[in-house]
């Protein structure tokens, strides 16, 4: 995506990314689970962005998405979040964040996981060479966490 830039996130970058999250997580079209996951947004994303795990894009100056990376999995990096705003959905920046952090990423595999209900989600995975490995039921009510890996 022109113009885009994917930055480690700063502490100054907290605001941003906690609106960020709740706009996302509040939107209609999200599973009612969606806004319960981070009682305390702020605290969550903090301490990712405090690890240098946290990593944002922009256009400009315009905060589009953001997405974590740690390694807390097995010893192996997992992406465990990956945010993007509405208006810049299924426009690469979700594949862009995956593709950084992928690179970025020193193990020798990398997870990540979606839920049953996100096709979108499912469908990017896919088409990045990730395969379904597993999933994990319990998570959200009816809506099974699926589980993705590929080799870096």
């Amino acid at each position: 995506m022109d113009g885009l830039i994917i930055r480690n996130a700063a502490p100054a970058d907290l605001p941003a990314l906690v609106a960020m999250d709740r706009e996302v997580r509040n939107r209609p079209d999200q599973p009612s689970h969606a806004a319960e996951w981070l009682d305390d947004p702020a605290s969550f994303i903090g301490t990712w962005v405090a690890a240098g795990e946290c990593v944002i894009a922009e256009l400009g100056a315009d905060p589009v998405g953001y997405a974590v990376l740690h390694y807390h999995f097995f010893h192996s990096g997992m992406i465990d979040m990956v945010i993007v705003r509405q208006p810049w959905r299924r426009k690469g920046v979700g594949r862009a964040l995956i593709r950084h952090l992928a690179e970025q990423c020193t193990s020798p595999r990398i997870w990540i996981s979606t839920n049953l209900s996100n096709t979108p989600m499912q469908a990017l995975l896919a088409s990045e060479g990730f395969a379904m490995s597993g999933f994990i039921e319990g998570l959200d009510e009816g809506d099974p966490e699926l589980v993705y890996s590929r080799k870096i």
